[in-house]
């Protein structure tokens, strides 16, 4: 039976509050993750509010990928973006990767060394962003925003600015913004909008910059290559590329301007999505010190070295960062247009209509998942004592009465990252970010948290984000 929700239902007022009277489409709301995955496969066409666009193409570009709809733009961006972040490009950048979560558990095991019983307290969305924002300048741009020095865990003039970018947008676009003129318009001479000014100058003056050295580079280096490969028969050797070379490499007819659009678009939309799951991951953990031992036991296990492991194979790891996903969801909802009659268990749905789908809502059912409210990793692994290591589980050849605690999840209701033609094109890289930042820190450390203290979130669009998490860290006794 297909699960419907009307427009101005509780949940839906719950989630959309102050949005729902500009939204005059016919619209349901679906439970199921059957029933998403349907809606997702069949229409790539998303339109979004006209407060939300206008603010979003003041700071992105008039031609964002986040922003459009659909379309012969959106498909050629997308394609771009897709093949700068295939599983081979993505590849090439674990020892960026690695070099960043190397640093971070540099400067915390410092602070730790400094403290008579080796524990400090840090706020753990400070230390996640300098992270991505580390992670994603050197792997998009091939650019050091600085973040980790000798000093700890800083932001540079430019990392600043960009971090002031991806709090405007929301905050423009929150509730008491809306009837508020000086967040609505740009042109009134108050504080904040001579500050957006000079942020917004700064980041476009850094990305004009890089893609211009890139564009240099990458000329310098078709010339060089086509050299080597007259010198040497038709064999040169392939340089590392950044996502932002990868790009230029397919989109030689783009101005700088259209670039400049294009990675702060993609900046934006990874940056703090995978903050936000590494924060939720380590405060999940807090709750549950046995898996934070399994998290330390795999990293010791399989990262002896740091060039010599597949990510990948941290697979309980994987799993921890599945179910916080979960759980804490970094999109709360998406949602697409219907471009024909789709039949939902057993209704006829036509074309034109707005389907909701709230994941917050979809990843906890109990129709997706068994004990779905519970934070359990090993609905996605096991322990096999035959390989002595974690397994993927196959809920397809896993019996119904098998003696696990909880039955094998299915990967296809696993929609934190959407589904369909417009998923996150950033999954890979984000998975990996993640999945070595916390076996990196998980082997160098224990994590706790006073919940006596309430979790003070944030809203962001779509997405609920803690403002401020103080989080323990302990150096463990192995570490020197």
């Amino acid at each position: 039976m297909l699960s419907i929700f009307i427009l101005h239902s509780n949940l839906i007022i719950h989630l959309f509050s102050h949005l729902s009277s500009t939204m005059i489409d016919p619209s349901i709301s679906v439970l199921s993750a059957k029933h998403a995955r349907i809606v997702l496969r069949q229409t790539s066409r998303r339109s979004s509010l006209p407060m939300i666009q206008r603010h979003a193409r003041q700071t992105l570009g008039q031609q964002s990928l986040i922003m459009l709809s659909g379309g012969s733009d959106w498909k050629r961006q997308r394609g771009l973006v897709q093949y700068a972040l295939t599983a081979d490009a993505i590849a090439e950048h674990k020892s960026i990767i690695i070099e960043v979560a190397n640093a971070m558990v540099t400067v915390l095991t410092n602070l730790c060394k400094k403290e008579s019983d080796g524990r400090i307290e840090v706020d753990v969305v400070h230390i996640a962003q300098c992270f991505t924002l580390e992670t994603f300048g050197k792997v998009a741009l091939g650019h050091d925003f600085h973040c980790f020095s000798d000093v700890g865990a800083t932001r540079s003039r430019e990392a600043e600015a960009f971090a002031f970018l991806v709090n405007d947008i929301p905050k423009r676009c929150s509730q008491r913004a809306v009837l508020n003129p000086l967040l609505q318009m740009y042109s009134l001479p108050t504080a904040h909008n001579r500050r957006y000014k000079v942020e917004r100058e700064i980041v476009e003056n850094l990305l004009h910059s890089v893609i211009q050295q890139s564009k240099d580079s990458f000329a310098s280096s078709t010339r060089d290559s086509l050299k080597s490969s007259n010198v040497n028969g038709g064999s040169s050797k392939k340089n590392r590329e950044n996502l932002l070379t990868h790009i230029i490499r397919k989109s030689e007819s783009d101005s700088a301007d259209a670039l400049v659009d294009m990675m702060k678009t993609i900046l934006f939309a990874g940056y703090e999505t995978t903050a936000i799951t590494i924060v939720y991951v380590l405060y999940n953990l807090t709750k549950y010190p046995e898996f934070q031992e399994q998290c330390c036991e795999e990293a010791k296990r399989i990262v002896q070295t740091d060039d010599d492991f597949t990510i990948r194979d941290l697979r309980f790891t994987r799993a921890v960062i599945m179910e916080s996903m979960r759980l804490n969801p970094t999109v709360l909802a998406t949602s697409r247009t219907l471009t024909k009659t789709t039949n939902l268990g057993g209704y006829t749905i036509p074309a034109g209509f707005r389907i909701t789908i709230p994941l917050i809502k979809v990843l906890v059912d109990e129709r997706n998942f068994e004990r779905a409210k519970e934070f359990i990793p090993t609905r996605w692994v096991k322990w096999s004592e035959e390989k002595n290591e974690w397994v993927e589980r196959d809920h397809r050849q896993e019996s119904t009465n098998n003696c696990e605690e909880v039955a094998a999840a299915d990967p296809a209701n696993f929609l934190a990252f959407s589904d369909g033609a417009r998923d996150c094109v950033g999954k890979r890289l984000a998975m990996n970010e993640a999945t070595v930042a916390l076996a990196f820190l998980m082997k160098h450390f224990r994590v706790a948290y006073d919940e006596r203290k309430p979790v003070e979130k944030k809203r962001r669009l779509t997405s609920w984000f803690p403002h401020k998490l103080q989080i323990k860290f302990l150096l463990r006794d192995d570490v020197e």
